[in-house]
């Protein structure tokens, strides 16, 4: 064990500091954007911006105020089903974007900043399908007279996300964020689609590089991990690319201090509330890059032409760095494919419920009530005389057709679209 004066020449000779992560963060450039759909830490907290993932909305969906909003995205679909045209094979499609719209619109007045929404990731390889989901995303805060400076469309940076990316950028003005960004050349390929944004998940990312090296590093600094973050910051600095970097999913706040240079950092709910009380030892000499960082920005290709070959820009990499893209972009979206099967199945039961209230006839309401009443006991049936029939008491009556409706909506989400067009 040091004795204390030891152990004060050590810390002396390192030249540290202590202060507040908080303060360091303000007295940066960093923006902070919300990473939670808690709506009083969303209001309470200084961010800059918010954004949306499935993995947030899934731990979130029976929050308080949450799930109203799924039922009100529906019954606004199904309300405007025949105004907008929206033909029966697309109505949880449009429920699903409805939702999102619906949250945002909760969001955006409790936090001045732009907004990150998203594509179905599920849709990662069809670009065309991204280009039409983020173009029909932007169209509903168009609507309600939301600026698309305050909103941005996160897609993933698969080689069809990044080209969506390009299309929605050059040609439609929507300003696009590519996430799951895992090295530097992949990062490069990103912003010769001048996307406006590209996020890093930089937990997968420490994650990756520790198991590679079967080894945990002590010193952040010092992390290969975070030398690769830095890396791509000083690249996009290097050549004054304007798209701007975003850290993600980080597992401490103690990680964001060698990453100060990104221009912004997402944060969950606890890491918002935990931030200012966070102590902090830092360097005298501040939080800059390593050189290796900046060596390693400035021997890498500029141009990239990644996006003109004729195959997919994973050709053009290192086994290692396509390994890494492999584990942290598509293993990430593994993931996301099974929080929006879930998130669209939750739509789907409530499209279902909603849709046999609206065509349930009051005659056949009565009818139902009738027949469930001639089977009561008379004392039973004078109690509850001039009372409206229970759920559970309609569902009995008729199980097939609620069984077929809920069948046929799942179908939809399957993209079987075989069946007559109803509604």
């Amino acid at each position: 064990m040091l004795s204390p004066t030891r152990d004060n020449d050590i810390k002396g000779s390192l030249n540290l500091s202590k202060t507040r992560l908080a303060t360091l963060i303000h007295n940066s450039t960093v923006a902070l954007i919300g990473d939670t759909l808690d709506f009083q830490t969303l209001g309470f907290h200084d961010l800059h911006g918010s954004t949306l993932n499935p993995r947030t909305i899934i731990d979130s969906i029976y929050a308080d105020g949450v799930y109203y909003h799924v039922w009100a995205a529906v019954k606004q679909t199904l309300d405007e089903r025949n105004s907008r045209g929206i033909r029966k094979s697309n109505l949880l499609k449009a429920s699903l974007e409805r939702f999102l719209f619906e949250l945002a619109g909760v969001i955006l007045p409790r936090v001045d900043g732009p907004h990150f929404t998203f594509v179905d990731p599920r849709k990662h390889g069809d670009m065309i399908s991204m280009i039409r989901n983020a173009r029909r995303l932007v169209s509903l805060f168009e609507e309600k007279d939301i600026p698309r400076s305050k909103v941005v469309v996160s897609i993933p940076a698969t080689f069809d996300g990044i080209r969506a990316a390009q299309v929605l950028e050059s040609e439609h003005g929507i300003h696009t964020n590519l996430y799951l960004v895992a090295s530097l050349l992949h990062a490069a390929a990103c912003a010769e689609a001048a996307a406006t944004t590209i996020t890093v998940p930089v937990g997968r990312l420490l994650d990756w590089y520790e198991r590679r090296r079967r080894t945990k590093f002590k010193d952040l600094s010092i992390h290969p991990g975070t030398e690769a973050i830095q890396a791509s910051t000083e690249y996009f600095k290097l050549h004054g690319i304007k798209t701007k970097v975003i850290g993600s999913e980080f597992r401490s706040l103690s990680e964001m201090v060698p990453l100060i240079g990104l221009d912004a950092i997402c944060i969950s709910k606890d890491q918002a509330d935990g931030l200012r009380g966070y102590q902090i030892s830092i360097p005298t000499s501040g939080t800059s890059p390593s050189s290796a960082a900046v060596l390693r920005a400035r021997q890498a290709l500029y141009p990239t032409k990644l996006l003109t070959a004729h195959s997919e820009f994973m050709h053009a990499m290192s086994a290692e760095t396509r390994a890494m893209i492999t584990a942290v972009l598509y293993g990430s979206l593994k993931e996301l494919t099974s929080h929006m099967d879930e998130l669209e199945a939750l739509i789907a039961v409530e499209l279902a419920d909603q849709y046999d209230l609206r065509t349930l006839d009051l005659k056949s309401l009565y009818q139902v009530w009738n027949g469930q009443s001639r089977k009561k006991q008379k004392g039973r049936r004078q109690d509850r005389k001039g009372k409206a029939p229970s759920d559970c008491e309609i569902k009995k009556v008729l199980p097939k057709e609620k069984d077929l409706r809920l069948e046929e909506i799942h179908w939809t989400a399957n993209e079987v679209h075989d069946m007559d067009d109803v509604f």
